[in-house]
C-alpha cells in the first residue's frame, strides 16, 4: 500500500498553529481563464468543480477530470446522463442501448461509482429514479480510483451529479419542449431572496412531462420537485437545504433480443429477416418500470479564519420501484433463441425494489504557509448506510409470440417472494495534502482507512446477519509543474478497493475486497486568460483480487485474476473566433480476468462537437450546432461475439433573442440503425433518431 504514515497529517496540523507557522493571506488568482457565460451557464468548465473536494482548476490537477455544465447538456440536447456522458474522453455511454432502467456507462473500461452532491446514491439495482437533465448543474467525472477520497468504490472512477440550489446564482425561467415520441414537458426554474437582508434565499427547480418512448407501447412520464434554500448570514457561513421528490413512470425499453433480426438476419429462424429498433418484445399493460424517490440533503460551509475551512453534506433517502418485464427468453441457442415455427418464447418477471440511504462527509481544510511553500490539508470523515431489497417473481407465459408480427397474448399474475434485503455500512478517515512550491510545482498526497460492512436486515439499516466486513487502506499521489506559457506535465498514481465478492475459497478463507491502482502520465495546456483547455493523458489500470475459476477444486474460486486498461485520452476545447470546438478521442487496451477483452470496451472511440455562435452581423443571435460520435468494435468479453463500430451525428440549431431562446435538437440526425454490444445471444438496440424543439423564457 501507499504511504502509509501519518506524519503528513501531523506536520499539516503542527504547521497550521498560528506559534509553529506563518498564516498566509491567500489572494484569489484567476488561472481557469474567461469562461464565457452563455444562456444556461458557463459555456465550458475549467474547475474541477466538487468532485476533487478543491474546486481546484483543472489545469492544476494532476488527475483526468470531465466537468459537463448545464449548458453543453442542453446544446446538445441530453436527456439522460448517459448521453451527457458521450462527448467526454475515455467514457463508453449508454453500452445498454435503449434502457431506461439506469444510466450505464464505462470509464476506461469499469462500472463507475456514481454519487448525488458528493454523496453514494446507488446501492443494487433497479430501486431509484434516474436523474433529470434539467434538475443538474453539471456532471462531474473524476477517472481512475477514487478510494483515497470516496472510500470503497470503482477502479473506474467516479461520476458525481450536482444539484441546482439557492447557493448558485441563477435566472429565473420556464421551459417548454415537445418532441419525438410524442414528448411533452413542461420545466420551470424560479429563485429570489426571501428576506431584505438577502441573506436568505429560496430556488425551485421542477419538471412535469408526458411522453412514450423510443419502443412500442413504452411511456416516459415524470415529475421532478427541488425546492431548496440557502441561509448565509456571513461571507464565511453558508447552509443549504435541499428537498427531492421524483416520480417517473417508465418502461424498461430493453428487449434482450435475439442476435438473429438485430445484427445477423434470422433467415432460417424466424419469419422475417430484421426487426426494428422500436420491436416491443414485452406485454402491452404488463411491462412497467415504475420508480419513486424522496430525499433531503444538507450542505454547510463555513470559514472559521484565514487558515482553518470546513464543508459537511449529510442526505437521508428513499426510493422504490415497481419493475415489471416481459423480454426475450434465453433458450432455443441452437436455433438462434425462436421456436421452430418461427415464434419466441418470453420470461415474465415483476419485481418490488426498495431502497433506503443517508451518508455524512465532512472535511476540514487548512490553508498555510511554510516558509514559501503554500500548503493545504484536508482532513475528512465519512459514514454511509444503504438498505436495499428486492422481492421478486417469475411467471408463465400465456403464449409464445412472433417478434416480426407479434400478437400479444396477455399475462398471467406473477406472486413476488418475500426476502431479507441488503444492507451495507461503511465509514472512513482521509487526510489529502497539498505542496506548491513557487507557485509552479504542485505535489499531492493522500491517505484513507476505510471499514466496510455487507449483510442482510429485516428493513433496517445495519445488518441483522453479517456477511462480510473488510477494511483498506488507499492511497494517491501526484505531482504537476505548471509553466508560464500555460503547459502543465503530471504523474499520478492513485488507488482503489471494492468488496465485490461476497464468499470464501475452498478452504474457507474469506474473499478480500478488489483492488485497484492507476498509474498516469499526462499533460495540460491552457494558455493564460482563454477558456481554451487541452488535455492528454496515458494511462495503466490495473484491477486484482478478481475470482476466477478453482480448477484444482471445481465449484469453488480464488482471486488471483486481474484485469487490466491501458491507453490513452486526448480531450480539447478551443475557440477560432466565432467558431468553439470540443473534441475527445480514446484509445484503451484490456484485459479482463480470463484473458479475454474487456466486454463493451472499443479499442477507438472519438467525439466532436462544433459550434457556429456569429458575434455581429445579420446572424447575431443564432447559433449552429453539430456533432459526431464514433464508437469502434468492441467484444463481449468471450471472444464470440464482435460488435461493430457505428457513428452518430448530431445536430443543434437555436435562435435567442432578448430573454427568450428557441432550440432544435436532433441526436442520430441519419436515423443510423446500430447495436450498442451484442453477448450471450442478445443484441442491444440503440436509439433511432430523436428531434427536440425547446422554446426557453428568462423572466
Amino acid at each position: 500500500m501507499l504511504l502509509h504514515r501519518t506524519t503528513v497529517s501531523i506536520w499539516a496540523l503542527m504547521a497550521a498553529t498560528p506559534l509553529m507557522a506563518q498564516v498566509v493571506d491567500l489572494q484569489e488568482i484567476n488561472v481557469s481563464g474567461a469562461t464565457e457565460e452563455a444562456y444556461f451557464g458557463e459555456s465550458v468548465a475549467l474547475d474541477t468543480g466538487t468532485v476533487s473536494k478543491t474546486g481546484d482548476s483543472i489545469l492544476e490537477t494532476p488527475r483526468s477530470v470531465s466537468v459537463i455544465t448545464a449548458q453543453q447538456m442542453a446544446e446538445r440536447g441530453a436527456q439522460s446522463v448517459d448521453q451527457v456522458l458521450q462527448y467526454s474522453a475515455g467514457i463508453v455511454g449508454g453500452q445498454w442501448g435503449q434502457d431506461a432502467r439506469s444510466d450505464w456507462s464505462l470509464i476506461r473500461g469499469f462500472t463507475p461509482s456514481t454519487l448525488h452532491d458528493g454523496l453514494p446514491s446507488r446501492y443494487g439495482y433497479y430501486n431509484d429514479t434516474r436523474p433529470e437533465t434539467f434538475m443538474l448543474n453539471s456532471v462531474e467525472v473524476l477517472k481512475g480510483p477514487a478510494s483515497g477520497l470516496y472510500g470503497s468504490g470503482s477502479v473506474g472512477g467516479v461520476v458525481n451529479t450536482t444539484s441546482k440550489t439557492a447557493a448558485q446564482d441563477a435566472d429565473n425561467m420556464v421551459q417548454v419542449q415537445a418532441g419525438s415520441n410524442d414528448r411533452m414537458q413542461i420545466a420551470g426554474d424560479v429563485s429570489g431572496d426571501l428576506n431584505a437582508a438577502g441573506t436568505l434565499r429560496y430556488r425551485f427547480v421542477g419538471l412535469l412531462r408526458d411522453s412514450k418512448d423510443s419502443v412500442d407501447f413504452s411511456q416516459d412520464d415524470a415529475i421532478a420537485l427541488a425546492p431548496s434554500i440557502t441561509w448565509r448570514p456571513s461571507e464565511n457561513t453558508e447552509l443549504t437545504v435541499l428537498a427531492n421528490y421524483q416520480k417517473n413512470d417508465g418502461s424498461p425499453l430493453i428487449q434482450f433480443a435475439s442476435i438473429y433480426g438485430t445484427l445477423l438476419p434470422a433467415t432460417g429462424f424466424g419469419t422475417g429477416t430484421y426487426l426494428d429498433s422500436d420491436t416491443f418484445i414485452g406485454e402491452p399493460g404488463f411491462d412497467t418500470y415504475d420508480t419513486e424517490q424522496r430525499a433531503i440533503t444538507a450542505m454547510f460551509k463555513h470559514r472559521f479564519n484565514a487558515t482553518w475551512s470546513m464543508n459537511a453534506s449529510a442526505r437521508y433517502l428513499e426510493g422504490e420501484s415497481l419493475y415489471q418485464h416481459a423480454w426475450w427468453a434465453f433458450d432455443n441457442f441452437g436455433t438462434g433463441r425462436y421456436n421452430p415455427d418461427g415464434t419466441i418464447n418470453r420470461t415474465f418477471y415483476r419485481a418490488e425494489n426498495e431502497l433506503k440511504t443517508w451518508g455524512l462527509d465532512s472535511y476540514a481544510t487548512a490553508e498555510y504557509g511554510l516558509g514559501s511553500i503554500e500548503m493545504r490539508t484536508i482532513l475528512g470523515a465519512s459514514y454511509t448506510q444503504g438498505y436495499y431489497d428486492s422481492d421478486l417473481g417469475y411467471g408463465a407465459q400465456v403464449a409464445p409470440i412472433d417478434p416480426f408480427n407479434p400478437t400479444y397474448g396477455g399475462f398471467n399474475p406473477i406472486t413476488v417472494t418475500d426476502t431479507a434485503g441488503n444492507t451495507i455500512t461503511e465509514w472512513g478517515l482521509y487526510v489529502q495534502q497539498r505542496a506548491v512550491f513557487q507557485d509552479r510545482l504542485f505535489v499531492d498526497l493522500g491517505l484513507r482507512y476505510g471499514d466496510i460492512e455487507t449483510g442482510t436486515s429485516n428493513g433496517s439499516f445495519g445488518a441483522t446477519t453479517v456477511a462480510a466486513q473488510d477494511s483498506a487502506w488507499s492511497g494517491n499521489a501526484a505531482v504537476l509543474y505548471r509553466f508560464d506559457n500555460g503547459l502543465a506535465p503530471y504523474l499520478s498514481y492513485a488507488q482503489s478497493f471494492r468488496q465485490d465478492a461476497i464468499g470464501a475459497d475452498f478452504n474457507g478463507t474469506p474473499f478480500k475486497p478488489t483492488e485497484g491502482e492507476q498509474f498516469e502520465l499526462g499533460l495540460k495546456y491552457q494558455p493564460v486568460g482563454t477558456d481554451t483547455l487541452l488535455t492528454v493523458a496515458a494511462f495503466d489500470l490495473t484491477k486484482s483480487n478478481l475470482t476466477v475459476a478453482d480448477t484444482a477444486n471445481p465449484g469453488f474460486q480464488v482471486q488471483t485474476g486481474e484485469a487490466r486498461s491501458k491507453g490513452f485520452e486526448v480531450e480539447a476545447f478551443h475557440r477560432f473566433g466565432d467558431v468553439s470546438v470540443k473534441f475527445a478521442y480514446t484509445y484503451l487496451d484490456t484485459e479482463d480476468a480470463e484473458g479475454d477483452y474487456i466486454a463493451q470496451v472499443p479499442k477507438n472511440a472519438a467525439s466532436l462537437w462544433v459550434n457556429y455562435e456569429p458575434l455581429d452581423g445579420a446572424m447575431v443571435g443564432w447559433k449552429l450546432g453539430a456533432g459526431m460520435r464514433y464508437n469502434g468494435e468492441a467484444w463481449d468479453g468471450a471472444s464470440t461475439y464482435l460488435t461493430p463500430s457505428y457513428t452518430l451525428y448530431d445536430a443543434a440549431v437555436s435562435y435567442g433573442r432578448d430573454n427568450w431562446l428557441v432550440s432544435l435538437n436532433l441526436r442520430n440526425l441519419t436515423d443510423e440503425r446500430y447495436m450498442t454490444t451484442c453477448s450471450s445471444g442478445a443484441c442491444y438496440f440503440g436509439e433511432g433518431r430523436n428531434v427536440a424543439l425547446t422554446l426557453t423564457s428568462k423572466f
